[in-house]
């Protein structure tokens, strides 16, 4: 199993990085720790191995309940998924939650999704050893997706940080996931799912502006919060991770690194979709 792990080069600096950027909790409050050159995850008791690029798109601890189901229901572990797979969970959160108004839903994005083993070619089979992907028919009926592709060596940016006990966020730093039946099935009952989909404007929405809004809200979708982002009430509200706004260039910055807007596929609504708030 040491094959399948890169020598760790998170290092403290760079975690405190993430927390001057408001990506991450402090180090009391969040609970994590460097590496600084394990070779190995050895995660104490209560610690689960995450990534630091998972922070730049939309996790945080304590989980929320809604990633911490799907990881049991598909046997998946956290460290087995991508960066973009977690930024697609991310999105899917907020878009129930600040477009449609509700919870996020279990068929809905099983109608949405499935998941894929990573290919046999180089890379590890644990870390993002299995990719969440749009279900072939619904990439046109879905947010439009420009993804930057050129994320490298993030697998080699791990560290640890403290879960609450009795968290359910399944983390085995030598789990190699198998396909299950799970990872494609369909929801057999779908006539909610499709009144659910008939309820968004897709052509006011894409998916570089609804992760724009929850990085401007400072809010991180896949952390469970004291209450959902339809009760989201301004810059004081306690969802955030911080008060401070983010500067246009801050914001800028973090949609280069997560999206591909260059590409010529890509057309960007003028008439946007705006999120629901109380204040």
């Amino acid at each position: 199993m040491a094959t399948e792990w890169k020598k760790s080069r998170s290092i403290t600096r760079s975690l405190n990085d993430l927390v001057e950027k408001g990506l991450l909790h402090n180090q009391e409050l969040g609970g994590w720790r460097a590496p600084e050159g394990e070779s190995y995850p050895d995660p104490r008791a209560g610690e689960v191995v995450v990534f630091e690029d998972f922070f730049k798109r939309g996790f945080g601890i304590p989980v929320h309940p809604f990633l911490q189901g799907l990881l049991l229901y598909y046997e998946i572990g956290i460290c087995n998924l991508h960066p973009n797979s977690i930024l697609l969970i991310s999105t899917f959160i907020h878009l129930c939650e600040a477009y449609v108004r509700i919870e996020p839903h279990f068929d809905l994005f099983r109608y949405l999704f499935c998941f894929r083993k990573k290919g046999a070619v180089g890379g590890s089979k644990i870390a993002g050893g299995v990719y969440l992907n749009l279900r072939d028919g619904v990439k046109n009926r879905y947010l439009s997706c420009p993804w930057n592709t050129s994320l490298t060596e993030w697998y080699k940016k791990w560290f640890y940080i403290r879960e609450e006990p009795g968290s359910a966020t399944f983390c085995d730093v030598g789990y190699i996931p198998k396909k299950r039946v799970s990872w494609t099935d369909r929801p057999e009952h779908t006539g909610q799912v499709v009144e659910l989909m008939s309820l968004i404007d897709w052509s006011r929405l894409d998916r570089p502006g609804v992760v724009g809004n929850f990085l401007v809200r400072r809010v991180m979708p896949c952390e469970r919060r004291v209450h959902s982002a339809y009760e989201y009430a301004g810059s004081q509200d306690p969802t955030r991770m911080c008060p401070d706004g983010l500067e246009k260039a801050e914001v800028q910055q973090l949609m280069n690194e997560l999206f591909n807007l260059s590409d010529d596929n890509f057309v960007q609504s003028d008439d946007w979709m705006h999120a629901f708030k109380l204040g």
